[in-house]
């Protein structure tokens, strides 16, 4: 009878325990260790340097205008970068001016039928840019979104120009070209496509910045995924509260990671970090997979003037540790354009408003890009870039006369580093390899920005 009442006991008590496990675990708050909220608004002032070749091209039935150049711009730069990147949608704008003198030396050609102009050129002024671009990705389940990217950009530029050449008539005379004049030239365009997409790209700041500092400031204690994300989003709160009219002081901010490490960790709040609290400034750093294709139409104010076609891209971004990230992007791009054909005869035209007896007829080709690169977080201050991408270019000629497939590489090299809360310093550099120069410009591309940051 006693064993009997004992059993009834022990069952009455397991029956308790139980249910207050249950309890215990639907009252429990659901972390979610993968922290996709990242609010940041930046506006940046400084100098910009930048070193690269380009080359313009126009050609009509009865001239050639060529000009290839390199050119160094030194500007003062004035953005402003707004990131909302949300569960139900990811957004970003940009806003850029510089303005500021520039130089260089080139090619020039000016042919037509009445004489051929052949000179080396260098040229020095001043140039001023400005550019615009919104992107907008919204989810209507947590995978599936539409896209819709708008950017504008224009450059006027106000320089003096000398030439060093030969000037050869339609009858052979060959004269010197020797002579200097002050041009000026604007271009602008724009571009725009929409699309589907399917994935996410997470943005891994806030995660980042918790592990960094739990590591480094509490060595030997482990954490777990769950507290290292509870931490992470005290810091996305902290960070995503901040104005650009209010100036946020890093000790008003450290009171509030003392507080939640002491009371949920049962830890001191270390004083020194602080000092590491006001840098991990880095734009958005990703993990995870994305597929996306749609339409798209680029204009831009020298021939050809309107392109258009269609996309696809595939992105894959892997948060490897606090230190590296893995960044793997393909995309492929089918472009075309009309342009006077004039091998036609009147009776050929395609379309009633052509002039000069000419058709309409298309140039298309398929540009793809592999882009294999790594980033290394040395420390909250700095990031490393670096890899290389594979440009494969084919011209297509409405199918009718395809090319042959170009191959053009790009190895890269970038440096990011924050010298203070306030001051950073941005440094890009790429060698273009083309081997015949039709879809890329060989060369050297570098930029250099030193600048200060107000977010």
């Amino acid at each position: 009878m006693r064993n009997r009442s004992h059993r009834i006991r022990i069952i009455f008590l397991s029956q308790i325990l139980f249910f207050l496990t249950i309890v215990s675990f639907a009252q429990a708050p659901k972390i979610n260790n993968e922290v996709v909220s990242f609010r940041k608004n930046e506006i940046t002032k400084g100098l910009l340097f930048e070193l690269g070749r380009e080359r313009e091209e126009l050609r009509t039935d009865a001239s050639r205008y060529f000009e290839e150049k390199t050119s160094l711009t030194g500007a003062f730069n004035w953005s402003n970068k707004l990131w909302n990147l949300q569960d139900y949608m990811q957004e970003e704008l940009l806003f850029s001016f510089d303005v500021g003198p520039f130089g260089g030396f080139g090619n020039w050609i000016d042919s037509t039928r009445i004489a051929n102009n052949e000179a080396d050129e260098n040229f020095y002024g001043i140039r001023t840019a400005l550019s615009a671009s919104y992107l907008n990705r919204y989810y209507y389940d947590p995978k599936s979104y539409t896209l819709v990217k708008i950017d504008g950009w224009g450059r006027y530029d106000l320089y003096q120009r000398n030439l060093d050449g030969t000037s050869v008539d339609s009858l052979g005379v060959e004269t010197p070209i020797d002579e200097g004049d002050l041009k000026s030239k604007f271009r602008f365009g724009f571009n725009a496509k929409a699309g589907w997409g399917y994935g996410r790209l997470s943005p891994m700041n806030h995660l980042m910045t918790a592990h960094y500092l739990l590591e480094k400031y509490y060595p030997g204690r482990i954490f777990s995924d769950s507290e290292i994300a509870q931490f992470a989003q005290v810091i996305a709160t902290l960070k995503h509260d901040r104005e650009l009219d209010v100036i946020h002081l890093p000790e008003k901010e450290m009171e509030s990671i003392a507080g939640f490490v002491s009371k949920t960790f049962l830890l001191e709040s270390p004083e020194l970090m602080a000092e590491d609290w006001q840098y991990g400034e880095f734009d958005p750093r990703s993990e995870g997979k994305r597929f996306e294709l749609g339409p798209f139409f680029n204009y831009y104010n020298q021939e050809p003037d309107f392109i258009y076609g269609g996309f696809m891209q595939f992105d894959w971004h892997k948060y490897q540790s606090v230190k590296w990230n893995r960044n793997i992007s393909a995309s492929l791009t089918y472009s075309r354009y009309k342009k006077p054909d004039d091998s036609t005869s009147d009776s050929e035209t395609e379309d009633d408003d052509l002039s000069l007896g000419m058709s309409l007829s298309h140039r298309d080709w398929v540009l793809g890009e592999v882009d294999l690169g790594w980033s290394y977080y040395s420390d909250l201050r700095s990031r490393f870039d670096f890899g290389i991408k594979y440009l494969p270019g084919l011209e297509l000629n409405s199918f009718e006369e395809i090319g042959s497939l170009s191959h053009n590489f790009i190895p890269y090299f970038g440096y990011f580093t924050q010298l203070n809360s306030k001051a950073r310093v941005r440094l890009d550099f790429a060698w273009r390899f083309a081997d015949n120069e039709q879809f890329v410009v060989p060369g050297a591309k570098f930029s250099l920005a030193v600048y200060r940051s107000r977010y």
